[in-house]
């Protein structure tokens, strides 16, 4: 006889397996023809009822000396008195209760289970295998094998501290650099220049031609168009010539840039933009720290005073700042960029606090040394009472 019945998908949605199991309705025993996941075929004739009641079932499952009992509740889906059968479905069924019915049901599926006893050994083999011991390790015999096997546990702690310490302080880097740090946008070498316009349109006859110009000398004649008079421009300082964009014979438009002039006694410095978003930072207080083109870091840079925030800075989305060089520049080096951060920490809450600190503890440390020189002295000056006086070599004995 066949333990497994099958049907058509439009009547079940799961096999039915005959198992040697118990049925009680009512306290009244009841043939169980075949199970289910979701339901059970009984005979008719203990049970009356009518498709749709709902009917309270015991389900009795007998183990090796066990019995698990699960009370179910079931609707009545037909009744077939020419078959002598009554289909129900199980209703309301609980997650634990729907995964027993799928354990059991799987194990006698498999073959693991040929009698119902035979489900507590499934069990038991499943669920409560015995865990295999893992023998210690045999403990080190010597000082050298201890201080070995120590040593690799203090190694292994070390590399992890490290990697640990490591990883905060790129991270503590990083938050600083974005809390404290203002990189410029641009930055560049710099003087006072002077540039020299074209008066009018006209041919140019005459431009300085030396790279040094003295107060009142001429600096370019410009020849009016269709033989008009013609214009002479003189130097307004000791100058240097710094760029020159045009020669003579050339015709030039009114407003066209002719000369580049520097003054002699100004010297070159550096100016720097930074975001508009940062310039209630820099107001607090900032060190600048400048590399040049050749690699030259300098430090704690001067900062020029700050100039007022104007229209002109905020349509353009910065805000210029003029340092001091720190260092010697040839006139050469005029027009190269260079590289400028700024150090905000100094000016911050937090370095108000930790500066303030770090004065106290300097305080401190004066008066200790101090303290420590005083005694020192004092103890010089009872050893020197204590010596006896002396005259050409020989001592002198005082009697009291």
């Amino acid at each position: 006889m066949s333990t497994i019945t099958h049907e058509a998908e439009v009547q079940r949605q799961h096999p039915r397996y005959r198992l040697p199991m118990r049925c009680l309705h009512g306290g009244t025993p009841v043939s169980v023809i075949d199970l289910s996941v979701g339901g059970i075929g009984v005979r008719t004739g203990v049970i009356d009822a009518r498709p749709g009641d709902i009917v309270e079932l015991v389900l009795i499952f007998p183990f090796n000396g066990y019995e698990l009992t699960l009370q179910v509740r079931t609707e009545v889906r037909y009744v077939n008195q020419d078959q002598s059968r009554i289909g129900m479905r199980f209703v309301d069924v609980s997650p634990r209760q729907h995964n027993l019915l799928r354990f059991v049901l799987d194990a006698y599926l498999s073959g693991e289970v040929v009698e119902a006893g035979d489900v507590l050994d499934v069990v038991s083999r499943r669920n409560e295998g015995k865990t295999r011991e893992v023998p210690q390790r045999p403990k080190p015999q010597g000082l050298v094998a201890n201080v070995a096997y120590h040593g690799r546990s203090i190694a292994g702690y070390g590399a992890i501290m490290g990697a640990t310490l490591l990883l905060l302080g790129f991270i503590g880097m990083g938050v600083f650099q974005k809390m404290y740090m203002i990189p410029a946008q641009s930055a560049l070498i710099t003087a006072d220049l002077v540039t020299v316009p074209a008066p009018s349109s006209g041919q140019l006859t005459f431009v300085a031609a030396g790279n040094e110009v003295q107060a009142g000398e001429p600096l370019l004649t410009i020849q009016g168009p269709q033989g008009s008079s013609s214009i002479v421009i003189d130097s307004p300082c000791d100058c240097i010539v710094q760029a020159r964009y045009n020669r003579p014979s050339s015709f030039v438009r009114e407003g066209a840039p002719i000369l580049v002039l520097r003054e002699k006694t100004s010297t070159p410095y550096i100016t720097a933009s930074i975001p508009q978003s940062d310039v209630l930072r820099f107001y607090r207080g900032a060190r600048a720290v400048v590399e040049y083109a050749d690699g030259t870091l300098v430090r704690d840079v001067g900062i020029e005073p700050l100039p007022t925030y104007s229209d002109a800075d905020a349509s353009a989305g910065r805000f210029l700042v003029k340092l001091s060089p720190g260092r010697e520049l040839e006139d050469t080096a005029i027009g190269q960029p260079v590289s400028v951060i700024f150090d905000t920490f100094s000016g911050s809450t937090l370095g108000t606090a930790a500066g303030k600190v770090n004065a106290s503890v300097s305080w401190a440390g004066a008066k200790i040394a101090s303290l420590f020189r005083s005694s020192d002295k004092q103890d010089d000056a009872q050893q020197a009472a204590k010596k006896p006086e002396t005259s050409g070599d020989k001592r002198i004995a005082t009697l009291k």
